[in-house]
């Protein structure tokens, strides 16, 4: 296999274009495909983040195993998640639920996306304010 060597400019524009293709498939995935306005913002703040932070906040999310210290949390939680999240399953919300220490809840939001704030935010409120309330 050839090794494929970049200099200053070419490897710049290959990391633009890697996180513009990223972005751009990630983005409706974590939103929702139907709130294009939504999708377009998400996408701008995702641009406007330093790259370095980007890859240190990433790395710190899919190499984090908090699962031990989960039963440690004794407050009430309620777990809220969207139906159809390309990031997070439903089993995970299950399993935080389960595992969690405290009395807690869960509640399944009939929306799609990882950002039940940008995807369906009236939903989200009337769910938020229903688990407040018990």
């Amino acid at each position: 296999m050839a090794a494929i060597t970049m200099v200053g400019s070419n490897r710049s524009r290959l990391r633009s274009s890697s996180l513009q293709s990223w972005v751009n498939g990630f983005s409706p995935l974590s939103v929702g495909v139907d709130v294009p306005a939504e999708v377009q913002e998400f996408s701008r703040t995702l641009f406007n983040m330093r790259p370095d932070i980007s890859l240190f906040v990433s790395k710190v999310i899919f190499s984090s195993d908090l699962r031990g210290v989960l039963g440690l949390v004794k407050v009430p939680c309620c777990i809220m998640q969207t139906a159809q999240d390309a990031s997070v399953p439903a089993s995970m919300a299950i399993y935080l639920r389960d595992h969690l220490g405290g009395r807690n809840t869960g509640e399944m939001l009939d929306t799609e996306g990882h950002l039940p704030h940008l995807s369906a935010p009236q939903l989200l409120v009337r769910k938020l304010r229903r688990a407040l309330s018990r």
